[in-house]
């Protein structure tokens, strides 16, 4: 036995230290020369070591996830998918859906365990107005500015927590879309630029003759009605095409035009054009041409008439306006009927908008504003005004349109009856229409204009969506026509409406089952925005 210190070696042409001086013991054969003296041994083993160092950092690191979130063990339920149904993973990357099946959690960035709960695609609401606020006048308050501001700053999380991830903005304003695309958290925005209006027609006639481009500025010449121009335009800057022109260079994705014969204006409809069916007819084919679907405000018989002649895509509201039957008439009559009847059979989209009605008749609900789910969708302080100041509203609409409404004998304590009635034979005949085959799409008219605070943003769609239920109609239809029956009406077929790769990552999370009834739309924990996950708790307004 000898000992070997091992100190220095030359191995390979390189010196090598240790830093070693103790004496290893090292048994050699007899008959085993002796190769290595103590310094070499000592140098060897140091070299050893700086390649086992060495082959470790060469090792590769563990490979990038390959996605940035998987949503784990959720029951898909996503009317046409084919998924629907079926308890899988889903994994998003790059703000789409990569892939549906059983996945690893190594294999993304984030999970989210989803047992026992629900994956839905993003709701959409197919029509909003997102400039207006439910209830607020300028007339009616001093604050009015501020009351606006926070409102808007709180909007966009409002549709958000109630589940919508694309809302369609059918009468846009710059200012408002520009705001609302600045939000740090917000839906997906669809919007149809300036409305499409006559100079001599609906809306533009509040207007002062020198202004009304300004105000309008898509305004079409309707060269087969009156043939009203205001002074000074020229009839080559409103022709069907240049209007197009005007609503894409905006941004604008789709078409509004507007038939609306104002029964309801006191005194009677001032003399204001309505446009003529060759003129929808132009309009409508040349927007077919550019890939834009075309909606028509119509609310009564005649311009449902017109819409089906002209073939237009959409009805941003239902006929609620039965001249022949009155205002107290609680089923339709025969003109009304036939002209459902055959509408239904066109296959055109009608927008139910039901919260329209039921924006005016809160002013006869007193119960309306007591609802605390308020609280998660505007500002303590507007809520506060709609319950105090706003309240001068019942008795203006009164005094401007009782005389229209009540018939010889009735007085104000009868309108909430009538108010209720007006809304519950327009719910009556939507849900008529969709067991004829109709084809209804979810639009709520967020936030109507007018009289009455019962719109607000993302509440008023789960209202809505409570108010088909009502009707009879089942809660797997209400989500056909809120998901992927709205994106096809859109042209976002592909892209939104249904749980399937390719699709844009917008979804919600539930603990409870939207097949059994609306209300589990009040359990939605998670929002999926764009492939980013958002806790809905923080989309309330309480936190503001």
């Amino acid at each position: 036995m000898s000992k070997i210190a091992i100190e220095d070696a030359w191995i390979g042409g390189r010196s090598y230290h240790s830093g070693f001086t103790e004496e290893i013991p090292v048994q050699r054969h007899p008959s085993i020369p002796q190769l290595f003296d103590r310094t070499s041994l000592r140098t060897l083993a140091t070299l050893l070591c700086a390649v086992l160092a060495a082959c470790q950092s060469a090792q590769p690191s563990a490979p990038d996830p390959s996605y940035d979130l998987i949503v784990r063990g959720a029951t898909i339920v996503s009317p046409e998918s084919p998924h629907d149904g079926q308890v899988l993973d889903v994994a998003i990357h790059a703000g789409r859906i990569a892939r549906i099946g059983d996945l690893q959690a190594s294999d993304a960035r984030e999970v989210i365990e989803a047992d026992g709960r629900f994956l839905l695609p993003g709701l959409i609401d197919g029509h909003v107005h997102l400039y207006h606020a439910t209830g607020l006048r300028r007339r009616d308050t001093p604050d009015f500015d501020a009351l606006h501001g926070a409102y808007l700053r709180q909007m966009p999380r409002s549709y958000l927590f109630h589940g919508f991830t694309t809302v369609v903005e059918l009468n846009a304003d710059p200012d408002t879309n520009a705001q609302f695309l600045e939000a740090p958290e917000r839906p997906r925005l669809i919007h149809c630029g300036p409305g499409v209006v006559l100079p001599d027609g609906f809306m533009a006639l509040d207007v002062p003759a020198d202004a009304v481009t300004r105000a309008f500025p898509a305004l079409l010449h309707d060269r087969f009605g009156r043939n009203t121009l205001a002074p000074g335009m020229d009839p080559a800057d409103h022709t069907p095409d240049a209007v197009l022109d005007v609503v894409q260079a905006a941004g604008g994705q789709c078409v509004k035009l507007y038939y609306e014969e104002a029964l309801w204006w006191p005194g009677g409809a001032p003399d204001f054009a309505l446009p003529s069916l060759a003129i929808m007819s132009e309009i409508t084919a040349a927007a077919r041409a550019r890939g834009m679907p075309v909606l028509l405000h119509a609310t009564t018989p005649a311009g449902i008439e017109l819409g089906i002649a002209a073939n237009i895509d959409m009805f941003a509201h239902g006929p609620w306006e039965w001249p022949q039957d009155g205002f107290a008439a609680t089923r339709p009559g025969e003109q009304i009927s036939e002209t459902l009847t055959a509408l239904a059979q066109t296959g055109i989209g009608v927008q139910s908008t039901l919260r329209t009605l039921a924006n005016t008749g809160s002013l006869f609900q007193s119960e309306v504003l007591n609802d605390p789910a308020w609280l998660d969708v505007i500002p303590a302080e507007m809520l506060g005004h709609l319950r105090s100041g706003a309240q001068v509203q019942r008795d203006d609409f009164l005094s401007r349109f009782g005389p229209v409404i009540l018939a010889s004998g009735q007085t104000v304590e009868d309108m909430p009856a009538l108010q209720a009635n007006f809304f519950g034979r327009y719910q009556t005949l939507l849900a008529d229409f969709h067991r004829s085959g109709g084809r209804l799409l979810f639009g709520t008219d967020t936030a109507v204009g007018g009289f009455g605070w019962a719109s607000p943003p993302g509440l008023a769609g789960y209202w809505e969506m409570r108010d088909w239920e009502a009707s009879g109609i089942s809660p797997e239809d209400i989500l056909a026509a809120a998901t992927i029956r709205n994106a096809r009406s859109f042209g976002l077929a592909g892209q939104r409406g249904l749980v399937a790769s390719g699709q844009d990552a917008d979804l919600l999370i539930l603990s409870a089952d939207p097949r059994m009834s609306v209300s589990a739309f009040e359990h939605i924990e998670i929002v999926v925005v764009e492939g980013r996950p958002i806790d809905r708790a923080s989309l309330s307004a309480r936190g503001e």
